[in-house]
């Protein structure tokens, strides 16, 4: 059975996993971490402001849906703290974690950002483990993620998952196509290795386009030069 959360449970449930890996002795959260962790303003996107409340009633429903439980009660503890639940439920291991929290946390994105940015919650040594890693959230019965249509201009395609309202409004749509088969580890775009060479094409456009006018003008004067010239001799 397919599982599609809001925008408020994406962020929560990832703020959750992220923290649970890259911050581990301040885990599980209070409500006031998890509201503190879904409203920063770094590592998100879109920066969002949600209250209190929008954080309560998101633990409320996934706990419904048995992705969140509130933890054990410490000796001393005052305030009930969270912890989400999908290694019990989805049987993620850290990097599918890491690369799942990561698109929750800031929308779709390609191999290289996902490793670089997954490494900061579990090692991800390389572009080929990013691949292996998203191979197998596609490759659930109910896949988790899939690969988008390479967009114009871009040399990299882009992920992202399928637990959101959006994925599952497109799912019986054309937009986009599923990944059906693994991405040979093996295979790396190498524009992903040296983001450096990639090339924005319409920037190039530009500059052909000047040198073209600038060499249409140097003409034009070398023209008038060798009419006058040519006027002065006679």
């Amino acid at each position: 059975m397919s599982i599609t959360l809001n925008d408020v449970e994406l962020r929560v449930l990832g703020v959750l996993i992220e923290k649970s890996l890259s911050q581990a002795g301040s885990y599980p959260l209070t409500i006031n971490a998890v509201l503190l962790g879904a409203n920063q303003k770094q590592n998100r996107e879109p920066v969002v402001e949600h209250s209190e409340g929008d954080v309560s009633r998101a633990l409320h429903t996934l706990a419904n849906k048995n992705l969140v439980k509130q933890a054990a009660v410490g000796m001393g503890a005052r305030s009930n703290r969270f912890e989400h639940n999908v290694v019990e439920r989805f049987h993620w291991d850290r990097r599918e974690q890491a690369v799942m929290a990561e698109l929750m946390l800031r929308g779709s994105q390609t191999a290289g950002e996902l490793r670089t940015r997954g490494s900061r919650m579990t090692p991800i040594p390389d572009l080929p483990a990013v691949h292996s890693v998203l191979n197998a959230l596609a490759a659930y019965e109910i896949p988790f993620a899939e690969e988008l249509p390479r967009e114009p201009g871009r040399s990299t395609t882009r992920f992202r998952h399928l637990l959101g309202e959006d994925a599952a409004a497109c799912e019986n749509s054309s937009v986009t196509e599923r990944v059906e088969s693994p991405i040979p580890d093996a295979i790396v775009d190498s524009n992903e290795m040296h983001p450096e060479a990639t090339v924005d094409t319409s920037r190039l456009s530009d500059r052909v386009a000047a040198l073209e006018n600038r060499v249409a003008e140097l003409s034009r004067t070398l023209e008038s030069l060798q009419r006058n010239g040519h006027g002065a001799s006679n």
